[in-house]
Formats: C-alpha cells, structure tokens, sequence
C-alpha cells in the first residue's frame, strides 16, 4: 500500500524551495521507491478541487505503482496568504480544507511535515509577497491593524492539522532564515536520503520583498512612477538590509513579538516534536 508524506508549508517557510529540490531530484527518488508529484501536478489534483472527489486525484495515484512513498507537498493546502490582508483572517478554512483533502487522499498520511515563523517577521514577508503590481499598496498601520485584530494563529493552525490527521506522525519546526533550513526540512521529510539530494547552491527560497524595498515600491507606486516601481520588483534578493529594518513601529513589534511567544510556549507543551529554530547571525532577506 502506498504511504504519503505530507509537507503543508507554511508559506514563507522555505516551502518553493523544499518543492524545487525535490523537483530536480525525482530520479533519485524514483529510484528509492518515492515518487514526489510536481506542484502543478499536486494543486491540479489536491488544491484546486478541495471539496469534491474527483477521479483525477485517483487517478493522480495509478501511475505510482511500484513506489512506495508519495510525498505531497503545496502551502495552499493549508489555505491562502490573500487572506491575511484581503480580508483580515488567518488560515481561517485548514479545518474543513483538511477534513475534505483526508476523505480526497487513498489514506492517510504516515507523516505531516510543517513549519511556522515568528509573527513580526512572518507577516512583513508575507505583505511582500502579497503586494503584487497592480494591487492596492496598504498604508503600514492598516498592516498592523489587520496583523495585530487576527484572532487565529499558529497554534489553531496545528491544531487543525492534528485534528484532521490525528494518527499521523506530526513534525513542527521553527523557520530560520540560516542556508541550512531548507536542507533541514527536506530531512524532516526523506530522512536520510535527503543528504544524498542535490541542491543547487544559487537557489534562494526567498521570493518576498524586503522592508527596504517594500516601501521603495509601495513609494514608487503612490507617485504613480510604474516603471520605477516594476524596475524595484524585480531586484535580486541578495545583500538587501534586514526583513524587519524599520518595517514595523515599536509598539507592533513588541506586540508580535510577545504574542508569539505566548503562543509558541503553548505549542512546544502540546507538540513535543516541535524543533524551535536556533539562533543564526544571517540577515532573513525575504
């Protein structure tokens, strides 16, 4: 029978890079008896139809035969980034996602892989992300207003996970910006295998942009200068000042800082396999 492992994300976890190495090793895999569908593959099957039984998500499995791991990987599972600064909540719909992707999959999965960031850097990446051409710049207080209202937060999160797949094995980490967080998590995943996979040194899994060039852009934008504004998306993400450079007022960062961890004291008592993320003196760019 076919085991799963499933690895939810979350977004601004290293997740792109997580799915690119193990795109640029199906090989290798393949010959360990592990197939790892593509992205599109996994959300053409998975993600788009969450909340109908479909038979291409059957039949996403036929070809499999002979492979005895399927590693499912896509952060969207979980829900959407939109959300935050769309409409003001937090992963508001895992729960029923989850409940309808378990009655989707052939069973269930022997191991759920996860990871969660500090909120004050979290939400001023996922605000980079989020702030595509086109798409209304939000005045920095309305950012803290929207972060600082949400009533959910990582620990509801896990504990959807958990509720949904209560006999899967259930590994939490603590994202760090350090290199070695992408290779971390590919080991939470494969085990062993994972020293033996090829990893492309170039290869960032920060995509966000930094505070410096959030408000560049965000700038740029309000002046109506669209082609200084396009010309500052696509700056490359290396040697950028420190995520969180002026990104928040005091008083938002403590305020993040202090309710994750309350939050995170409450998830290293109910998870124990939670792996808090160690100390590192890199800047996190994206």
């Amino acid at each position: 029978m076919t085991k799963i492992i499933l690895h939810l994300g979350a977004h601004r976890t290293a997740s792109t890079h997580v799915q690119g190495v193990l795109g640029k090793n199906t090989a290798l895999l393949a010959g360990a008896g592990i197939s790892a569908p593509s992205q599109d593959a996994v959300k053409n099957a998975l993600t788009k139809p969450l909340g109908a039984r479909i038979p291409s998500v059957q039949a996403g499995f036929r070809p499999l035969a002979g492979l005895e791991t399927v590693v499912i990987s896509d952060e969207n599972l979980l829900g959407f980034l939109n959300s935050i600064f769309t409409h003001g909540e937090f992963y508001p719909d895992t729960a029923r996602r989850l409940a309808k992707l378990r009655a989707m999959l052939p069973v269930d999965p022997v191991k759920i892989v996860v990871a969660i960031r500090p909120y004050e850097s979290f939400f001023a990446s996922a605000y980079g992300r989020w702030l595509a051409p086109g798409r209304m710049v939000l005045p920095r207080a309305t950012v803290a207003e929207l972060v600082l209202g949400l009533k959910r937060g990582w620990g509801d999160v896990l504990a959807d996970i958990a509720g949904a797949f209560p006999d899967s094995e259930l590994l939490i980490s603590e994202y760090s910006s350090n290199p070695r967080f992408g290779p971390a998590q590919l080991s939470a995943i494969l085990g062993p295998l994972a020293d033996e996979l090829f990893y492309n040194p170039d290869y960032r899994w920060n995509r966000s942009m930094s505070a410096r060039q959030t408000m560049l852009y965000e700038q740029a934008v309000e002046a109506g200068d669209a082609e200084k504004a396009d010309d500052i998306r696509t700056w490359k993400r290396f040697n950028q000042p420190e995520l969180l450079d002026g990104f928040w007022d005091e008083a938002t960062l403590d305020a993040l800082k202090a309710r994750y961890a309350i939050e995170r004291a409450a998830i290293l008592k109910r998870f124990p396999a939670f792996v808090a993320a160690q100390s590192f003196d890199e800047q996190d760019v994206g």
